[in-house]
């Protein structure tokens, strides 16, 4: 009986070091977070007074915070979109036979070996409008941390860089896990590249493309440290981020009661746009 009951208890026993630290370092913080959110903190992070929600409706009512929400949806509504079909067409690139084919995939592992530090500092000067190459390699003159709209780009390009590694890999996988007799029944049946992708490729690697386009939106809403080593949420507050105000307020200005506010408000927004995608999950998304 003792046997029986430890085997019982022997995954529990196993999952608990990890539960004590998904607790500690996760859940608990994630909880003070939501909490102080409700009182007005000292400097120290100490509680002073519970105010209710008078955080967030100081918050919804500052200008910063609603520039700071247009800029994280904007960057949202370009980032994801553009991740998702530049992975999209490379796997299908590197998943075609060819003597170009490996050197794709090589391309398109290179960002995941460079550290985004270094990779943002490189962007800062490959973009330098006076000294970088970029605008004279594409022939231009671009302002891109002076012109709002410029800086906006610039983000959308790093946000790719940096996920386009690990999205890739995942995309190429699953390609490459679509039957072949499949592939081939259809040719013989005279089907033409683009019939075998809507058809065949597409519905059965749409589980890995919820999981990739569901990434690049939590990806999106959290984004901060290229703001930080790029543009400092600049020109005139266009590229600064929900999570980014959430590090000027709590770190830089000492407002943490508001820097939990606005962690709070990023972790519903988030929320939101995941339920919604589960729901599409279960109409339009189907396993084999």
């Amino acid at each position: 009986m003792d046997t029986k009951m430890l085997n019982k208890a022997k995954p529990y026993i196993l999952l608990l070091p990890a539960l004590i630290l998904a607790f500690l370092f996760a859940y608990r913080p994630f909880l003070r977070t939501i909490v102080n959110s409700l009182f007005n903190l000292s400097i120290i992070g100490k509680r002073l007074s519970f105010v209710g929600l008078d955080n967030y409706k100081r918050l919804f009512s500052s200008g910063s915070f609603q520039d700071s929400l247009s800029n994280t949806l904007r960057f949202t509504l370009y980032f994801v979109p553009t991740n998702l079909i530049i992975c999209l067409v490379a796997a299908l690139l590197a998943n075609r036979k060819g003597k170009l084919a490996s050197l794709n995939q090589i391309c398109m592992f290179l960002p995941m070996a460079v550290a985004m530090s270094s990779a943002m500092m490189l962007f800062k000067m490959m973009f330098n409008p006076s000294i970088g190459i970029m605008n004279s390699i594409l022939l231009v003159d671009i302002q891109w941390f002076n012109d709002p709209k410029a800086a906006m780009l610039l983000l959308v390009i790093a946000g790719v860089w940096l996920d386009i590694g690990f999205d890739f890999l995942l995309l190429v996988s699953a390609l490459r896990n679509v039957p072949a007799s499949l592939l081939e029944v259809a040719e013989l049946e005279g089907a033409n590249p683009w019939q075998l992708f809507t058809t065949l490729q597409l519905p059965l690697i749409a589980p890995t493309l919820l999981f990739v386009l569901v990434t690049s939106i939590k990806d999106a809403m959290l984004i901060s440290a290229p703001v930080l080593l790029l543009t400092q949420g600049g020109p005139f507050r266009s590229t600064q981020t929900l999570v980014y105000q959430m590090y000027l307020e709590g770190f830089k200005s000492g407002n943490y009661a508001l820097g939990s506010a606005i962690a709070t408000v990023v972790f519903g927004l988030t929320f939101i746009v995941m339920l919604l995608l589960l729901r599409f999950e279960k109409r339009r998304v189907y396993y084999q």
